[in-house]
């Protein structure tokens, strides 16, 4: 009697996830907050998964159904930037043909979007100004100036940013199962919020920035 040399399928996976990806591109962070490209990082959170599977669970989350030639655009456009990749096959021994998985290339997508220069560069000039007025207004204290206030704020937005790196390269896997239920957006609140949390925590070090601010 003949053996039949195929097995059960077996997932072969050949991209690793990184643990948390930091993005600094405007473009992309706008993908992730569209309607159409969301539902794919929200699917993915699952796990890599074929085309037809994540069609299949885009469309049960999604605001308008697509269709299977439309998905596969979107998670092509999304590999363009790194977000989405190619991470293995489903394979059976004995058979030529495989299905691609698709998965994220990391388990969070962090946005570090102009937060780490932007208090020190020109594009923050008019925002700073209006800050200082109304700091002014509300200290009334008109000695408060923008320089001091673009250095607290830089500061602030260097040490926000340094405490969470740090934590998220020692916490992956642990902070990956606390917001596994949460949308990118607010993944993206939730970071912001804590990384505010953390700088009163270390309020002390800007004793100097805050007095120069009258604060």
């Amino acid at each position: 009697m003949s053996t039949d040399p195929t097995t059960e399928p077996t997932r072969v996976i050949t991209r690793e996830q990184l643990g948390v990806k930091v993005l600094t591109d405007a473009k992309i962070i706008d993908m992730l907050f569209d309607i159409v490209y969301e539902p794919i990082i929200i699917v993915l959170r699952e796990g890599p998964m074929t085309i037809k599977t994540l069609v299949d669970k885009y469309n049960d989350i999604a605001a308008e159904p697509k269709s299977e030639m439309t998905i596969y655009r979107y998670v092509k456009e999304l590999g363009k930037h790194d977000i989405v990749a190619e991470v293995g096959k489903i394979v059976t021994t004995g058979q030529s043909a495989s299905e691609t998985l698709y998965g994220r290339t990391a388990k969070i997508f962090w946005n570090l979007t102009d937060k780490e220069h932007y208090w020190s560069g020109d594009d923050s000039k008019r925002t700073l100004s209006a800050i200082r007025d109304l700091l002014a207004l509300y200290k009334k204290d008109t000695k408060i100036t923008a320089e001091n206030l673009g250095n607290l704020l830089t500061k602030t937005a260097n040490k926000s940013n340094q405490e969470l790196a740090a934590f998220f390269e020692t916490n992956n896997a642990s902070i990956n199962e606390i917001i596994s239920g949460y949308s990118f957006k607010e993944v993206d609140k939730i970071f912001d919020y804590l990384g505010n949390l953390i700088l009163l925590m270390h309020i002390g070090d800007f004793e100097e920035e805050l007095e120069q601010c009258g604060c």
